[in-house]
């Protein structure tokens, strides 16, 4: 399988989607997964911007 590199605002948006579509389920561990899996984005995001401030 190819793998396919996302930006930071990519992570972001795709923290913000799956966000959205976790709030849209009721409570249980399939909301509960999303909302892990888009802090996990959120967290990638933030470590890319991180990591291009040090490289400039």
């Amino acid at each position: 399988m190819q793998q396919e590199r996302l930006t930071a605002d990519q992570c972001d948006e795709l923290a913000k989607a799956l966000h959205v579509d976790a709030t849209r389920l009721p409570h249980g561990s399939e909301r509960e997964n999303l909302l892990q899996l888009a802090e996990g984005y959120r967290l990638l995001a933030g470590m890319k911007r991180m990591v291009l401030r040090k490289v400039n």
